[in-house]
């Protein structure tokens, strides 16, 4: 079991409150009838183990999760611990907001990329005509 919920019903979304892409993606999710759980880095500070989940749901390395283009100096320079620090001290090096379930996870750059969490299966269902 991970450090955030596990409820297949719920979708998580951490993102950049300050950045009107996260801000976007964040109107989406919170449009479906899906229950949600949402985290403003700017306002709820996340643990380096909870950076260290998220980033291990995505099948990606921490300082993945961190836009370059935010960063002074070389990325890949980065040590982990220094990463979780930029994460936590400058929200705006997120590169995306990043929205799970108990099963899927991804990091969003584009808002609409998140209609795969929140349309629903309809098969087996009839259709009215």
């Amino acid at each position: 079991m991970g450090i955030f919920s596990e409820d297949e019903r719920e979708i998580t979304c951490v993102y950049n409150g300050e950045n009107y892409t996260d801000e976007q993606t964040l109107a989406y999710l919170k449009a479906s009838e899906k229950s949600l759980l949402d985290i403003d880095i700017t306002k709820t500070k996340v643990t380096g183990t909870q950076w260290a989940d998220l980033a291990s749901r995505l099948n990606k390395s921490i300082n993945s999760l961190l836009n370059e283009q935010e960063v002074e100096g070389d990325l890949s320079a980065f040590n982990e611990n220094d990463c979780i620090t930029l994460l936590r001290e400058e929200p705006k090096v997120l590169n995306g907001a990043i929205v799970f379930t108990a099963d899927k996870a991804k990091q969003v750059k584009n808002p609409s990329t998140v209609l795969e969490f929140i349309e629903t299966d309809s098969e087996g269902i009839p259709k009215p005509y």
